[in-house]
């Protein structure tokens, strides 16, 4: 019945940063990145993603916010799916949101399949995810390859399409280190640490 059913909330952005530009020319999309929120006004939502937004390869399973994505009075565009699971469902998706949490430190941004989704090919990585993998997996959705795939799967679900400023910037996340940019040197030494770790979990 719909009256027992709840939804999650799927975002799909058109990011303002060079490395979106860059992802957006080589996927030939107008999107290029996936968050899943349980609140329809995206105060909170989850993801995998760069944790500077200098420092384009080291990332993981990061909390963003609208304030994240308009700063500097810039704009977004987006696309908003809700998507209608049971409660059962929704029990199960709490559960592996508060899972990832509560590993955050184990999680990785799965930067090595950022790059093979682009001749589609994958590798399997412990812990390591991009935006497209972690919603696909907490949506059990396993045929998903590519952001294309998701948002053909998700499209019927669609609830709106167009700025991020529609969106209250209640939520501005004041610990969230993103902006707080690295020196040359030391994105070096993140992005060849980052690679280490990823290495040794393949």
């Amino acid at each position: 019945m719909e009256e027992n059913l709840k939804y999650i909330y799927i975002a799909f952005s058109h990011t303002d940063t060079a490395m979106g530009k860059m992802i957006r020319f080589f996927i030939r999309n107008e999107y290029n990145h996936v968050s899943l929120s349980f609140d329809k006004e995206l105060q909170t939502m989850y993801s995998f993603a760069r944790y500077r937004i200098n420092s384009p390869f080291a990332g993981g399973f990061v909390l963003e916010c609208p304030g994240r994505f308009l700063a500097g009075n810039k704009d977004v565009n987006i696309k908003l799916c809700r998507v209608p699971v049971s409660g059962e469902e929704y029990d199960r998706i709490e559960q592996e949101i508060v899972r990832f949490t509560q590993m955050k430190d184990e999680m990785l941004y799965n930067s090595v399949n950022a790059v093979l989704s682009l001749f589609n090919r994958r590798v399997t990585v412990k812990n390591a995810y991009t935006c497209i993998e972690f919603v696909a997996f907490v949506l059990a959705m396993g045929n998903i390859r590519c952001l294309e795939d998701l948002e053909e799967e998700l499209d019927c679900y669609q609830v709106y399409c167009g700025s991020m400023k529609r969106f209250p910037r209640e939520n501005e996340m004041q610990d969230d280190v993103y902006f707080s940019k690295r020196r040359f040197a030391v994105v070096i030494t993140d992005t060849l640490r980052h690679f280490y770790k990823i290495a040794c979990r393949l």
